[in-house]
């Protein structure tokens, strides 16, 4: 401990010594440095630019290609004008074989104006060998009449008719005694068929022999003869 306390008392000691030993510096006095004054920088304010409204451009509407009208619709039958006149049409078959009295059959209907009409007849005639067989007589018949009053006339019919013909066994043969024999010598039923479609002008009150026809197999005519009048 007394060696530690005659430190502390050489150390205060020998402390002011070596503060009277150091030279103190100076620093001299440079005064206070005032710098120049620059003054404020007046920016001149840039003038503002009005920038002019852009015109507003109308492009005008390009017009649409027209379309072309859809077609009409076809006029329906129940379109067509009304008829205005009523057409009387006859018709006059003559059938004839060679020179033997011609027979006839006649038939009439009424069509009105730009109208058909139509006619239907059958009958079942018997075959020798047993069974029948369908006559018919059809007429199907459309007129209108033009401005000069004359008839445009449609005519389209069957007509089917037997006839007798000949018999397989020749003359100067045996009595038939069986029935194949009896059959050949009996006369033949011969069918025949008559089928026209005829488009004319008729004159009316004037009649006009449409159709001529000969039999293939016998000599059979038919005449077909057409008459038409306008009904007021």
């Amino acid at each position: 401990m007394k060696t530690f306390a005659f430190l502390l008392v050489v150390t205060a000691l020998a402390t002011p010594a070596l503060a009277q030993d150091t030279p103190r510096v100076t620093i001299p006095d440079v005064g206070h440095v005032t710098r120049p004054d620059t003054g404020y920088v007046t920016v001149p304010d840039k003038p503002q630019v009005t920038v002019p409204d852009t015109p507003q451009v109308t492009v005008p509407d390009t017009p649409r290609a027209a379309q072309p009208a859809p077609p009409a619709p076809p006029p329906s039958a129940d379109r067509r004008p009304m008829p205005t006149h009523n057409v009387k049409v006859d018709v006059t078959i003559t059938e004839q074989y060679g020179s033997a009295p011609p027979t006839k059959k006649a038939l009439s209907l009424i069509v009105a104006d730009g109208r058909q009409s139509a006619v239907r007849s059958n009958t079942d005639a018997p075959i020798a060998i047993g069974g029948s067989r369908n006559l018919m007589l059809n007429i199907d018949a459309s007129v209108n009449v033009t401005s000069n009053q004359r008839v445009l006339l449609d005519l389209r019919f069957i007509y089917s008719t037997v006839s007798v013909m000949a018999p397989l066994a020749g003359e100067g043969r045996a009595t038939p005694v069986t029935p194949e024999e009896k059959v050949a010598a009996a006369p033949r039923p011969g069918y025949g068929g008559i089928q026209d479609m005829l488009v004319f002008l008729l004159t009316p009150g004037v009649p006009v022999v449409a159709a001529r026809h000969a039999d293939a197999a016998t000599d059979r005519t038919v005449t077909v003869e057409v008459k038409a009048e306008i009904l007021k």
